[in-house]
């Protein structure tokens, strides 16, 4: 159980509507302090907001975990002491009770506009991205961890190298210490952390494992940041392989990929590198169900899409681009409305 949001020790500052955190690391990974700070603010209804210098870097598991809320924020003190927003760069500025675009803070100001500690040029390394969500019966021989292997193993060389609850990652791989640690914990979710392998002969890499019970059973979600050498990505059609050989042995709910930046250890700075633009997605058996595999792959934009997985009960891959191409978001606008109806995404059904 978390503390209550008030005995949180990684929480500086609380007001109505957020917790703030402030962290002066080099490089900042979901601590145990963090992920009991996440975890009391969603309980007490507040966003956390993340407070560090120019100098700071995030991790996966921080950067993809801690930013949902609408009031969320990593909030960045510039070399000028302004605040701005280091996902966007989006000067910032306190009003008493959160941090909020500078345009917003007070009626009457400026528009606003980037911060130039966020546009400073680097050089960028790829990020491959990953999210997939499988679907498992809940029996006694289920064993978690297996997706996230397959995942590891395709896209660094080698499998995870270990787990944890929170960073740094301290516990050796095991998918029956994982699968026992949630089943303890069942039927409330469990988040955990996964760590690549160390070395030169490995890429940098980070994951997520989230398992949660659901109506239909007990549902998996992996998530993954690989960083890759330079600004290269693998083929689309080859990312595809590694989505099927998961379809072919688990059921498959879906899987986004995109290609994103960072930094070459696989850390992110607080600076625009580039927009993540998509690669691929599935939709699982479910979508395929409502309509069939000859209506499901026709797409605007997406002409090779295809049905993977096992032939009684097929998802279907959607190759979208290259992950460099913003363009290919309208591919990915396209996909969405053809698998999410407008009825369904406003709510009326």
């Amino acid at each position: 159980m978390p503390n209550d949001l008030i005995f949180s020790p990684g929480v500086d500052l609380i007001t109505e509507k957020v917790a703030v955190v402030m962290q002066d690391r080099p490089v900042i990974g979901m601590s145990a302090w963090l992920t009991d700070a996440l975890t009391s603010a969603k309980v007490a209804g507040r966003d956390v907001q993340l407070v560090t210098p120019l100098t700071s870097r995030l991790t996966w598991p921080t950067r993809s975990t801690l930013f949902r809320g609408a009031y969320s924020k990593w909030v960045v003190t510039g070399s000028d002491g302004e605040y701005f927003d280091g996902l966007n760069g989006v000067r910032l500025k306190w009003n008493g009770d959160l941090f909020l675009a500078r345009s917003t803070a007070k009626p009457g100001e400026s528009s606003s506009d980037l911060h130039p500690d966020f546009v400073v040029q680097e050089e960028p390394f790829g990020q491959l991205q990953f999210t997939v969500r499988v679907r498992h019966k809940p029996v006694q021989s289920l064993v978690l961890g297996r997706v996230a292997e397959r995942l590891f193993n395709a896209t660094t060389g080698s499998g995870p190298a270990g787990w944890a609850t929170s960073e740094p990652v301290t516990q050796p791989w095991s998918p029956d210490a994982v699968t026992e640690y949630c089943r303890g914990r069942a039927p409330d979710p469990t988040w955990l952390i996964l760590a690549g392998q160390p070395g030169a002969e490995f890429r940098p890499s980070v994951g997520t494992l989230e398992a949660r019970r659901t109506k239909s059973g007990l549902d998996e979600t992996v998530t993954l940041a690989v960083a890759q050498p330079g600004m290269d990505f693998p083929d689309v059609n080859q990312v595809g392989q590694w989505i099927d050989d998961i379809a072919d042995h688990y059921e498959l709910i879906s899987a986004m990929v995109m290609g994103s930046y960072g930094a070459a250890d696989g850390t992110y700075q607080p600076r625009f590198l580039g927009m993540a633009c998509p690669i691929g997605v599935a939709a699982g058996n479910e979508a395929v169900q409502a309509s069939s595999v000859a209506e499901m792959v026709k797409v605007e934009g997406i002409s090779r899409a295809l049905a993977i997985g096992p032939a009684h009960a097929p998802a279907i891959w959607y190759p979208i681009g290259n992950g460099r191409e913003p363009r290919d978001w309208e591919k990915y606008a396209s996909l969405m409305k053809k698998l999410i109806p407008a009825d369904v995404a406003a709510g009326k059904r």
